[in-house]
């Protein structure tokens, strides 16, 4: 959902800086987004905005884009200006309204980012970002139940949300309810053998069963198919710490952090392994 709004160009003649139009500043953006180059993106991004009247209709589609990057770039508190400048330009935009309390949510401004996904869910009740990423939020909070409603909400009108399937037994693994969960990511698996996500997962209930074999191999397959998926690297330490083997725990979680991974959890995971 996130990158519908960066791969648009908007194709405007304006004045030019440094000898560069609007338009191509954009684009520039654009392209080192999607190159993982955030640091270019935010220049440019920056210079386009800079170049921007005030009333242009895509103004706040820079700002959202600009708030992108300097999360990837991991400047939250810089891209939460960026994304309140661009719900100041489009308010009631239900794409702006959930980057930025999946911001929040992250700088643990977890009344904030309800806020922002209640306003989201008041504009589109039935949309299914909004309640997939506020369920991963009532999850993170500890309130399963409530988690648990809105991926229940989800499947009503689509019963086969692989998303909202997924969640919903890892939601369940989470409330020790294994076998449950085990059975929705067998079927899950059956239909996409291939989904790293759904490996790892299934990695993680064999990993809270206590079946350490079992686990590893589900998590290094998952890792063969993807290897740039953090999440699968703090599991397979998670199983190394288990395993007493301290030296590669402490690899896999450098690794993950390497990829991108800035939670709490691996860095005090990474901690233990010292």
């Amino acid at each position: 959902m996130r990158l519908k709004i960066i791969v648009i160009v908007v194709c405007m003649v304006s004045v030019s800086v440094y000898g560069q139009t609007r338009s191509e500043w954009i684009k520039k953006a654009d392209i080192c987004f999607s190159q993982s180059d955030y640091n270019g993106a935010e220049t440019f991004y920056k210079k386009a905005i800079q170049l921007s009247e005030s009333n242009q209709d895509d103004v706040y589609i820079l700002y959202a884009n600009l708030g992108t990057a300097q999360r990837r770039n991991k400047k939250k508190k810089e891209a939460l200006e960026s994304y309140n400048m661009a719900d100041k330009l489009s308010p009631n935009n239900v794409f702006i309204l959930n980057s930025r309390a999946s911001l929040k949510g992250q700088l643990k401004d977890y009344k904030g980012s309800l806020e922002d996904y209640a306003q989201s869910v008041g504009i589109d009740s039935l949309n299914e970002e909004t309640l997939i990423n506020r369920s991963h939020l009532f999850k993170v909070m500890g309130d399963t139940v409530a988690a648990l409603n809105d991926l229940e909400r989800i499947l009503k009108f689509n019963p086969k949300s692989l998303p909202a399937r997924n969640n919903y037994a890892d939601v369940m693994m989470n409330r020790g309810k294994y076998a449950e969960s085990m059975k929705v990511f067998d079927e899950l698996l059956s239909d996409h053998p291939n989904e790293p996500i759904l490996l790892n997962n299934k990695a993680d209930v064999y990993l809270k069963l206590k079946e350490y074999d079992k686990a590893m191999e589900y998590v290094n397959k998952a890792i063969r198919i993807k290897d740039t998926y953090y999440t699968a690297y703090v599991t397979r330490g998670e199983i190394y710490m288990k395993l007493g083997e301290l030296g590669k725990a402490k690899k896999d979680f450098q690794k993950a952090i390497k990829l991108g991974c800035d939670e709490t959890k691996v860095f005090e995971l990474l901690d233990k392994c010292n």
